[in-house]
């Protein structure tokens, strides 16, 4: 007999408690489930749908990317007694007629967001026969993505959001919780206690490393020319308090609305703030990514045009690649020190698989292309869209190489964001953070990419006197003030189950 649903091949799953628990909460109500990384949140979405659907009607599983939906479609195909044909991927490349079809015939549809959302008009006629709607990566569900709709046009189904972190600010939980109509939370960290036997432990390591004196003089340029820009913004009376980028980008909204107002003048302020905004790139290249990677990304710069061809006639832009032709004359620790840092750390450590996470897909290709030229067995792992930091992967390419790496014949992975979030990479024993990220949602997505079979070692490499330490902490912040806002319920009239969270 099932243990759960005559529909679940029950028989392929490792029985955990915490699993189960989760699941059966879930089928009774709308559930926000928060769990880390590779404990299992296809599994309790999947047990749940399997007994919401057993006595007829619909379920419907979201993923915001087209590899995750063809991801979830795999398991849910391999988990459920379902024939295949009735567990259908529904995407953009779809044709009209061919998913209405699919629609009327299946018992589970996978699907973007993005193509739901469209097809409301389509799914009118089975929208009572939906008994459950399942929204994967839940930290999305803010503002005007595609989630909060969804969720308001099945409001009569059961609702199920799984993510490793809905965020570090209370008003965005509560804004998640209420768009997706949650009544009741469900909350694991690696020190619950139904979850530790799980986790095999990861050990975290800082590692600093010291700017060369060629790439401080650089930022020291940059920074000296985005200050200028920042004092001329002020000129205007426009009040900048950190000289962030974000603050940079919200203070367009504000001058847009100036000038529709009739303040004409700001048109100046306008191109000051995009020049200021191209600068903190060029200054963020040089601070945390090295000087290969800057190189290649004001090359990029310069193909440009625009509002960049002001700042590229800039004669500190000309002494700057001097600098810069300059130092990559010298051994790679003089210019570009984490790359230097990165073979330095797989060198002197056993492993048997590395994931390396970057940020961007310039400092992957270039650190994958090294590695490989290094003698490691080396692949990188990055979007499948194409755009200004070159050609992307297919679909094919991308299931292609995480099957090499999951088979041993690949040992280091160099990924950019894409495997950060949701795809099925495989466990590695090694982790490094190029750089830090400031989200507590990815630094909590990279680091979970370890430490499930053994114990797993994290570095995250920060540059000194730079923004990367700025980042390392604010993720840190953030990751703590999420679990003290998720053990107070989020909202007060939320039902919770959580277990305890370690507060050091």
């Amino acid at each position: 007999m099932p243990k759960y649903s005559e529909l679940l091949r029950d028989d392929l799953i490792e029985f955990r408690e915490y699993q189960e628990s989760i699941a059966l909460k879930a089928v009774e109500k709308n559930t926000l489930v928060v769990i880390p990384t590779a404990l299992g949140k296809t599994i309790i979405a999947i047990i749940a749908l399997s007994i919401l659907i057993r006595d007829g009607g619909k379920g419907i599983f979201l993923a915001p990317t087209r590899p995750l939906v063809h991801q979830h479609a795999t398991n849910l195909r391999k988990l459920l007694t379902l024939d295949e044909a009735e567990i259908v991927e529904v995407t953009g490349e779809t044709k009209k007629k061919e998913r209405r079809e699919r629609y009327q015939s299946a018992r589970v549809i996978v699907s973007t967001p993005q193509v739901i959302s469209n097809d409301f008009s389509l799914l009118e006629d089975i929208k009572n026969d939906v008994k459950v709607v399942i929204f994967d990566e839940a930290h999305r569900a803010i503002g005007n993505y595609s989630y909060v709709e969804i969720a308001e046009f099945f409001r009569e189904s059961r609702i199920i959001a799984t993510t490793a972190s809905p965020g570090g600010d209370r008003e965005k939980i509560e804004e998640i919780i209420k768009n997706l109509k949650i009544v009741e939370l469900e909350v694991r960290d690696e020190n619950s206690p139904d979850v530790v036997a799980y986790i095999k432990g990861i050990e975290i390591e800082q590692v600093r490393i010291p700017t060369p004196d060629g790439v401080a003089e650089i930022i020291g340029v940059l920074r000296e020319m985005l200050g200028e820009m920042v004092r001329k913004l002020e000129s205007f009376s426009l009040r900048l308090q950190g000289h962030s980028r974000k603050e940079l980008i919200d203070l367009g909204d504000y001058i847009f609305s100036e000038i529709r107002r009739g303040n004409r003048y700001l048109y100046s302020a306008l191109r000051i703030r995009t020049h200021a905004i191209l600068i903190d790139y060029l200054l963020e290249f040089a601070e945390t990514q090295g000087i290969l990677p800057f190189q290649a990304y004001l090359e990029e710069m310069k193909k440009k045009g625009g509002n960049a061809k002001k700042i590229m006639a800039d004669k500190r832009i000309s002494y700057i690649e001097e600098r810069v032709e300059s130092l990559l004359k010298q051994p790679l620790d003089k210019h570009t020190p984490k790359i230097s840092k990165i073979i330095e750390i797989l060198r002197g450590r056993s492993y048997e698989k590395a994931i390396v996470f970057c940020h961007y897909r310039i400092t992957a290709n270039i650190l994958s292309e090294i590695l490989r030229g290094e003698g490691f067995s080396c692949e990188k792992f990055i979007g499948q869209s194409s755009g200004k930091e070159g050609k992307g992967m297919s679909q094919k390419e991308q299931t292609t190489t995480l099957q090499l790496f999951r088979e041993g014949k690949i040992k280091v992975l160099v990924a950019t964001q894409v495997g950060e979030e949701g795809l099925d990479v495989p466990s590695a024993d090694t982790v490094i953070f190029h750089e830090p990220v400031a989200s507590e949602v990815r630094s909590i997505q990279r680091r979970g990419r370890t430490g499930r079979f053994g114990r797993g070692k994290v570095y995250v490499l920060t540059m000194e006197n730079t923004r990367d330490f700025s980042y390392y902490y604010s993720a840190g912040r953030k990751e703590k003030k999420m679990k003290n806002i998720l053990k107070g319920g989020g909202s007060r009239n939320i039902q919770t189950t959580f277990d305890s969270f370690d507060q050091s």
